[in-house]
């Protein structure tokens, strides 16, 4: 099997003038982005970085993407971060992959990481001498991941080069990418989705297009941004594609769609115009490890498709024993793309990683490493799996998993709160499924501003993606007979109806018709955002709208403490600006 550099190498020799990445105006080809990957692998063998895990500190754009790639050119293991998320979590995040270095924009180590060597990314340049040291081997770490933990503490997922150049072999050509193609790069650099846009544009000589923070936001924008840079194929999970206007792109030809259940219908006007595959991969296996093309509206159920080569896959029943064809089952998974484990938790890695028997091998004595997915599927009668559900409480919301504990974990942290539930509430009328923090106050302490005072502390704690559009106090929450937080109870009882007042706010236009685009529902008086139907991620698209189109700079923080439609007439201006 071809090594990393060695597919990304090929693609500098056949298209060496093409445009390799573009981000607003600004363009690089694939000999200046491999020039400047070589420059930042050096500068990272320079400053004794080579073979240490190192932070990729920046945002999405030019400098991001070559400092991927010099990461892997020194032998370095690359650690993306989103820059924009809690110092707090990022300070974990360092710790816990014992990072040695970081690279930045300006050469500085970032405040949350400051015992690190920081070195700054670089831009494109002279062509300068190739890196001196050999390309890594295949079992070093290439990218090292973060998953939700269920104890509070983010899981580092070490993923080597084997699994990223099994993957590079065989994303490209499973969605149909050529050097035509103009891929858009969407994903925050957190999660390990950016690697089939970046390795999907680069090892086929195609042209990776950076969205900036605006435009990759679900929405009217993103649309536009397709449009104008004439995209010719990008993934996203459901919830975002659903999220985004049905409008006409004709230089559109493929999108993958994966992170979640798929159900077709919010998404049936683009199943009937474009091709749309449905691709499933937990992090532990790098991306992607299954794959269904063609998703039609009416396929019912929908399939995750087949295993991708090197993909070792068996369906098992509670004993670790095969099922029979079309019952359900346990997915497991191993093969070229398996991570190692996750870093520093042998606990953890022992229950999820397990040496067995695949059930698929001849010799019935070889012994194959497979990790347990947690996820319960079925094959259908044409061979393809498809996708039932959970075995335990994670939740997926838009592609995120995320375990209830970590939230809880860090929710019971905070004085007066005894304890925490987290549940996810569907989608409905409209709305996006959310996530409900169910909490239960120290007796005798007030409980009026807790809510407001806890979502304030998780959000300097935990990404967006994890702190709850709704928190609802409780005298006590219900338990089991065993002492246990009751969820299906919980699950079942309903929500407190959205808070209003007759305070006589009224929203300009623009804002009151990006608050019902955000929340599903209109701006009434005194409404509350996130009882309203927003969430942490809606709340950010909405206050850079804002922020951009009255010229204020209202914060995350400041809207949390108020999420009204009080508060945001008190602070934009009377009428828009010409």
């Amino acid at each position: 099997m071809s090594t990393l550099t060695d597919l990304l190498s090929i693609s500098v020799a056949r298209a060496p003038d093409a445009v390799a990445v573009a981000e607003d105006e600004r363009r690089i080809t694939y000999t200046q982005l491999w020039a400047a990957a070589g420059r930042q692998a050096n500068a990272l063998h320079t400053a004794g970085l080579a073979g240490e895990a190192v932070l990729l500190a920046l945002s999405p754009g030019i400098a991001w993407v070559t400092a991927l790639l010099g990461a892997w050119r020194a032998g370095a293991a690359a650690v993306p971060v989103d820059v924009t998320h809690p110092p707090e979590r990022l300070a974990r995040l360092a710790r816990g992959c014992h990072a040695a270095g970081a690279i930045t924009r300006t050469g500085r180590a970032p405040a949350w990481a400051s015992t690190v060597t920081a070195i700054a990314g670089t831009m494109p340049g002279p062509v300068g001498q190739e890196p001196h040291k050999a390309p890594p081997g295949d079992d070093a770490v290439a990218c090292l991941w973060h998953t939700s933990g269920s104890t509070g503490t983010p899981k580092p997922v070490p993923v080597p080069h084997r699994a990223v150049a099994s993957r590079a072999a065989a994303m490209p050509h499973l969605a149909t990418i050529i050097s035509g193609d103009r891929i858009a790069q969407l994903t925050s650099p957190s999660f390990d989705a950016v690697l089939w846009e970046v390795l999907c544009a680069l090892t086929t000589g195609a042209h990776l297009q950076i969205a900036s923070a605006a435009d990759r936001t679900p929405g009217p924008a993103l649309a536009a941004f397709l449009a104008r840079h004439r995209i010719t194929a990008f993934t996203c999970t459901p919830t975002q594609l659903a999220a985004t206007p049905a409008v006409e792109l004709p230089h559109l030809r493929r999108i993958v769609l994966g992170g979640e259940a798929l159900h077709p219908g919010p998404v049936a006007w683009w199943l009937e115009r474009h091709e749309v595959a449905n691709a499933y991969g937990p992090t532990e296996v790098c991306v992607q490890a299954f794959f269904a093309d063609r998703i039609r509206p009416d396929d019912d159920p929908v399939p995750i498709g087949r295993p991708l080569p090197g993909v070792l896959a068996c369906v098992l029943d509670e004993h670790r024993r095969p099922v029979a064809a079309g019952l359900p089952g346990e997915l497991y998974l191993g093969g070229d793309g398996l991570a190692t484990g996750y870093l520093g938790m042998p606990a953890a890695t022992e229950q999820a990683f397990l040496d067995l028997r695949h059930p698929g091998d001849s010799s019935h004595s070889a012994r194959h490493r497979l990790y347990r997915t947690g996820d319960r599927v079925r094959a259908l009668p044409d061979g393809q799996l498809t996708f039932l559900g959970r075995i335990d409480d994670q939740i997926n919301l838009g592609g995120v998993r995320l375990e209830p504990g970590e939230v809880e974990a860090c929710a019971v942290r905070m004085p007066g709160i005894r304890a925490a539930a987290l549940l996810a509430e569907p989608a409905s009328n409209g709305r996006r499924p959310r996530l409900v923090l169910h909490i239960e106050g120290v007796q005798g302490e007030d409980t009026e501003h807790l809510p407001t005072a806890l979502r304030l502390h998780l959000a300097r704690q935990l990404p967006p993606t994890a702190v709850p559009a709704l928190i609802i106090c409780h005298t006590s929450l219900p338990r089991t007979a065993s002492g246990k937080i009751d969820r299906r109870n919980l699950a079942g009882a309903p929500l407190p109806p959205a808070p209003a007042s007759s305070n006589g706010a009224v929203l300009p236009e623009a804002a009151a018709g990006w608050w019902q685009q955000w929340t599903g529902s209109p701006p009434d008086q005194g409404r509350d955002f996130f009882a309203a139907g927003g969430d942490s991620l809606t709340a950010l698209a909405f206050l850079q709208l804002l922020n951009e189109h009255y010229g204020t700079a209202i914060t995350l923080d400041d809207f949390y403490a108020r999420p009204t439609t009080q508060f945001l007439a008190d602070h934009l201006a009377p009428k828009s600006p010409s």
